[in-house]
């Protein structure tokens, strides 16, 4: 992970739970870049609206983070102390853009960055057993919720298209692991289709051949009979008058 504020544990602290390190370690990533958004509002919007929930963010990630930091020091918890590669690319995405087209784009990234950090919350708030961290859910289950509430006013968040970004990591080493996964299968997923075609067409080759010797054999067979019925008829039914007379015969 780039960049780790390490602290010591304080004495008699329980260890934290993985849901409950990974709270930690991604409010901390979010107050990272939730920070310089705030503050590039103030730069590049001409709205007053969008203005105002900047600094409101900035505000409020500023106490969360320092709460967040006094936290995690208790357990001796690492945090990350840059955001991650996701997270540089909607910021460098906000910087290259201007007017009507940032204020859409830092609010569907915001919004959308929130409404995934949302569920871990919850559910980190629901199910732990540490005091401290259920604390620590609670605040930020309230702040974030009004973000999501003050970057829908902007009117800028478009919910039938609302941006998807890339879920937070855990560590900024860790951005495109599930790329790296996709490459690694891709090759065996071709190999595997490749197979079950050549598989396929072998079996239909086999069958081709065989069919025409099961024919053979039966135009043979039709061959035979053909032979039969053209003896009979060059014997003009000699083997039924041989029957005839010989019963005659012995009905004499």
């Amino acid at each position: 992970m780039a960049g780790q504020a390490v602290a010591t544990a304080q004495p008699g602290t329980p260890p934290l739970t993985s849901l409950d390190g990974e709270l930690l370690t991604k409010v901390r990533l979010a107050g990272l870049w939730e920070m310089p958004a705030g503050e590039m509002a103030q730069e590049r919007s001409s709205d007053p609206k969008v203005q105002e929930v900047g600094r409101t963010l900035m505000t409020d990630h500023a106490v969360l983070d320092q709460e967040v930091r006094r936290v995690a020091s208790l357990y001796a918890h690492p945090l990350p102390a840059e955001p991650n590669d996701a997270q540089k690319s909607w910021l460098t995405e906000m910087a290259t853009s201007t007017g009507a087209q940032f204020d859409s784009v830092w609010a569907m990234r915001l919004r959308s960055a929130h409404g995934m950090i949302f569920p871990l919350i919850a559910q980190v708030r629901a199910e732990t057993e540490d005091p401290e961290i259920r604390k620590f859910a609670t605040t930020a289950n309230t702040i974030v919720m009004k973000h999501m509430t003050i970057l829908e006013s902007t009117n800028n968040v478009d919910f039938a298209n609302l941006a998807d970004p890339t879920p937070l990591s855990l560590s900024s080493d860790a951005e495109g692991t599930d790329m790296v996964v996709a490459i690694t299968l891709l090759p065996l997923l071709v190999a595997l289709t490749i197979f079950l075609l050549w598989l396929a067409t072998s079996r239909n080759r086999r069958h081709r051949h065989q069919e025409p010797a099961s024919r053979r054999d039966d135009d043979e067979d039709d061959d035979d009979r053909r032979d039969d019925r053209r003896d009979n008829r060059r014997g003009g039914g000699g083997g039924q008058r041989t029957r005839l007379f010989v019963d005659k015969e012995y009905a004499r």
